[in-house]
């Protein structure tokens, strides 16, 4: 028999919202399935809020914990991810102290482009990280949290309205805003990168459009 076509592979294949509802049915190894797809994904952004790479694992699993108890509660028609991260952003608020975080940059790479050297790519590597670095500068939190969630999570509007317990109008204020500080503070300064954040006007469109 084929490794492949074995439940576990199955199970890793389908979709969050699939692996859910069987979690919620009572499979383990589904539930296993979304640690493995969304867990990277959390700490990272977990990390971001707390800056503390042990508070960051520790809410890792208490966020995937929650989740587990919580799964009947879970509307499979609502995307999981997003589900999840709401979970993560109340418990990571609930630690939250007054010292604001600085953001790290491991992971956080520029669109991949086709026909781009080294040279080319640690080039936009390092222009994103310095956005990013700015952002977590002179960002407030709810801003720099929905400015990530667009830009590095890639989330809708009403998925970070959602996450944030905001409206889609107060997130777009969030993103507006937020794209207007880092021009006013030269965040989008000196060679542009690729994605929204370099590009002020790309930004607000896509603040506008989602």
């Amino acid at each position: 028999m084929d490794e492949r076509s074995g439940p576990q592979h199955e199970a890793v294949e389908r979709s969050a919202e699939e692996l859910a509802a069987d979690a919620a049915a009572g499979s383990s190894a589904c539930f296993e399935a979304l640690v493995r797809l969304l867990g990277p994904r959390l700490l990272r952004y977990l990390h971001q809020r707390v800056r503390d790479a042990h508070a960051a694992e520790d809410l890792l699993q208490e966020t995937f914990l929650k989740a587990y108890r919580n799964l009947g509660r879970y509307d499979p028609s609502r995307s999981f991810a997003t589900w999840l991260f709401t979970i993560g952003t109340r418990l990571a608020a609930s630690y939250w102290r007054s010292r604001r975080p600085a953001v790290a940059m491991e992971g956080i790479d520029p669109p991949d482009r086709r026909g781009c050297g080294p040279q080319e790519t640690a080039s936009r590597r390092e222009e994103h990280a310095r956005l990013w670095a700015t952002a977590s500068r002179v960002l407030s939190d709810s801003q720099f949290t929905a400015l990530w969630l667009r830009y590095a999570e890639e989330m809708a509007i009403r998925e970070i309205a959602s996450v944030m317990s905001k409206s889609t109008g107060g997130v777009k204020v969030l993103l507006h805003r937020a794209c207007r500080r880092l021009m006013e503070r030269g965040g989008w300064a000196g060679k542009p990168a690729d994605g929204p954040l370099a590009d002020p006007s790309a930004g607000e469109a896509l603040v506008k459009t989602g």
